[in-house]
C-alpha cells in the first residue's frame, strides 16, 4: 500500500508558506493596511442615492464640503449605494450633505452613520493588538501545559504566526478594511488553528508512547495520515458553512466571512505542514547537538529479521536513511 511521505517533503511545504507570506507582507507594503474608522477615527456615511452616480460625481458633491479625500466605495450589487469614510463630522455637517445629496441625485437616505474619535481609535488599535498577544501566549501556556514540552508549544506557536500572518497579508491584497471585526477574525482563527494542531500533536505523543523505537520523522509521519481524513473533513465542512454564509449573509458580512474562511484553510494547513516538521526538524537538531544523528552519513537500513534469519538469502539492498547504525559486538574467542 502506498504511504505518503509528507514529512520527507516538508520543505516543499516550507516553500509555499514562504510565497504566501512574503506575497502578504508585499501587499502590505504596497497599499499598506485599510483600517477602518473603528481603528483611525472618522465618520462613516452609508448612503442609498435616488439615482446611480459615479465615484466622480460623489467627490465633486463631497468637495463642496472640503472633504475632497474622503475615501469613497460602492457596493458592487447595489449601485445606487455608497460609502463615505472621512473626517468626524457633526451631525449638523451629515445633515447638510444628505441634503446635498438628495437634491443632486433625486434623493439621499442615510443607512448608517458612524463616528468615532481619534483617540478612541488609537485605543481600540492597542487593545486589538494586546489581545492578540494574550491569546497566542494563553496558547502556549495551554500547549506547555497539556503535553508538558515547550517543544510542542512553540511549534504550535509559529503555526499560528503563521495563519495570522496570512490572513492579515490576505486583507491586505484584497484591499479589505480592517476593523474591529477583524479582531474577532485573528481570535477565531486562533481557536481553530490551535485545535486542529492540538489533535494532531495529542496522536504524536500517544504514537511516542506506542512505539517507542520507531524513528520520529516516520512516527511523525504516520501520525499525521492517521488524523489526515479527519482534518479534511471538519476544515471542509466549515468551508462549506462559511461559503453559504457569504454568498446568502449579506455584504455587511463578506469580509468576516472572507477572514474566517481563509484561516479555516490556512490552519488546517499549517498544522499538517508548520506544526508537525517542526517538530521534527528540532529533534534532528537535538539529535545533532548530542552527536547521535550525524549530520552527513548516509546509513544502509538494515534487512527485515525474516529476511535477514533466512540461510543463504542473498543480501537485500536497504534504503538510505539519516540515522546511525549499531556497531556489532565482536565475539570473544
Amino acid at each position: 500500500m502506498h504511504t505518503w511521505d509528507l514529512i520527507g517533503h516538508r520543505r516543499w511545504g516550507y516553500l509555499l508558506s514562504a510565497l504566501v507570506i512574503v506575497a502578504g507582507l508585499a501587499g502590505i507594503a504596497a497599499w499598506g493596511i485599510d483600517f477602518g474608522i473603528d481603528f483611525t477615527g472618522g465618520t462613516l456615511l452609508d448612503l442609498q442615492l435616488g439615482r446611480e452616480a459615479s465615484l466622480a460625481e460623489v467627490r465633486a458633491t463631497l468637495a463642496g464640503f472640503g472633504l475632497e479625500e474622503a475615501q469613497i466605495q460602492k457596493a458592487g450589487d447595489r449601485p445606487r449605494e455608497v460609502l463615505i469614510r472621512t473626517r468626524v463630522l457633526e451631525e449638523a455637517e451629515v445633515s447638510r450633505i444628505q441634503r446635498a445629496f438628495a437634491a443632486q441625485y433625486g434623493g439621499a437616505q442615510v443607512l448608517r452613520a458612524e463616528r468615532v474619535g481619534p483617540r478612541i481609535g488609537r485605543e481600540l488599535r492597542r487593545q486589538a493588538v494586546v489581545a492578540v498577544l494574550v491569546g497566542l501566549a494563553l496558547q502556549v501556556l495551554y500547549i506547555t501545559w497539556r503535553f508538558r514540552s515547550v517543544r510542542f508549544a512553540l511549534a504550535a506557536d509559529v503555526a499560528l504566526v503563521h495563519d495570522l500572518l496570512i490572513v492579515l497579508g490576505l486583507y491586505a491584497l484584497t484591499r479589505r478594511t480592517v476593523d474591529s471585526s477583524f479582531v474577532a477574525v485573528l481570535l477565531t482563527v486562533v481557536g481553530y488553528s490551535i485545535n486542529d494542531t492540538v489533535v494532531i500533536l495529542d496522536r504524536i505523543r500517544e504514537n511516542q508512547q506506542l512505539r517507542t523505537r520507531e524513528p520520529f520523522p516516520r512516527l511523525v509521519n504516520r501520525s499525521i495520515l492517521e488524523v489526515l481524513v479527519r482534518s479534511l473533513t471538519t476544515g471542509f465542512g466549515a468551508i462549506i458553512a462559511l461559503l453559504i454564509l457569504y454568498f446568502y449573509g449579506g455584504p455587511t458580512l463578506r469580509d468576516f466571512i472572507f477572514g474566517l474562511g481563509a484561516g479555516v484553510v490556512t490552519g488546517t494547513y499549517s498544522s499538517i505542514f508548520v506544526a508537525s516538521p517542526l517538530l521534527v526538524e528540532w529533534h534532528l537538531w537535538a539529535e545533532r547537538r548530542a552527536g547521535r544523528l550525524p549530520a552527513a552519513r548516509p546509513v544502509v537500513e538494515a534487512p527485515p529479521p525474516a529476511e535477514a534469519a533466512a540461510v543463504g538469502a542473498p543480501p537485500v539492498p536497504g534504503r538510505l536513511r539519516t540515522e546511525p547504525a549499531r556497531r556489532r559486538r565482536r565475539r570473544r574467542r
